[in-house]
């Protein structure tokens, strides 16, 4: 036989017997994960024996007792049912969240941790979304004021309750967590930079001069920040020691 041929040849078993090795290989995996699959559902099928027992039991004696108007042919199909559904509802937690361990114990342990999760989750949202109207809130107060400082004139002393208010959702935005506050050095900067700009903005839309009170915003920022900066390290020590 010509070289060339031998070489064809021998190239063409070698690319069958790869071929061959990577389905073996495939159908390996696929039975591997059908095995796993089936090992949750012949569990869940045996402890389905336990609960139909258990469910026979309690139903008897609900329906000699007379607890419950339940009919007398549904002792065998009510326990069955609840079997079925106990069963279908684990087998499909299971394989959704990848447990492999049958414990009844761990499954009611994830299921807990889940709902935990989810309820933090839930909690992050409801925080995030009540800053978000505490933003809206202020943001409208504040608009509102200005457009009846320049379209009616209105008394300026009403700026002071106007800014109390605005105030109170800055800080329900900056120093509260989750129902909890938090008075941190860094927070007391973002709300006095917060408040400081609606002072400036309010005094450059309403023509005032803003200079001064930009020059007085940093003096003020120069003396508390220190005394704010000294006063939170020292009360780190104090719960250090």
């Amino acid at each position: 036989m010509p070289q060339p041929l031998c070489r064809s040849l021998k190239d063409l078993f070698d690319l069958s017997r790869v071929g061959i090795e990577g389905n073996l290989d495939l159908y390996r995996g696929y039975v591997v994960e059908d095995v796993k699959l089936d090992t949750i559902a012949r569990e869940e099928l045996c402890r389905s024996v336990a609960t139909f027992g258990v469910s026979l039991i309690a139903t008897a004696f609900v329906i000699t007792a007379g607890y419950l108007p339940i009919p007398a042919f549904l002792i065998f199909p009510l326990p069955l049912t609840i079997a079925a559904v106990v069963a279908y509802v684990l087998v499909w937690y299971r394989r959704k969240e990848g447990l492999i361990d049958p414990n009844p114990i761990r499954i009611l342990h994830h299921v807990l941790q889940s709902g935990e999760q989810q309820e933090e989750r839930a909690k992050r949202r409801r925080t995030l979304a009540d800053k978000v109207t505490d933003g809206v809130l202020a943001v409208a107060i504040f608009l509102i004021y200005l457009y009846a400082s320049r379209a009616y004139s209105i008394n300026q002393i009403l700026w002071l309750p106007v800014l109390l208010i605005i105030g109170m959702f800055l800080a329900r935005i900056v120093f509260t967590d989750g129902g909890e506050h938090r008075i941190t050095l860094t927070r007391s900067v973002v709300f006095y930079l917060l408040a400081a700009g609606i002072v400036l903005l309010r005094r450059l839309a309403l023509g005032y001069p803003v200079i001064p009170t930009l020059q007085g915003v940093i003096l003020v920022g120069t003396i508390t920040f220190p005394i704010l900066y000294i006063w939170e390290r020292r009360r780190g020590q104090e719960v250090v020691d």
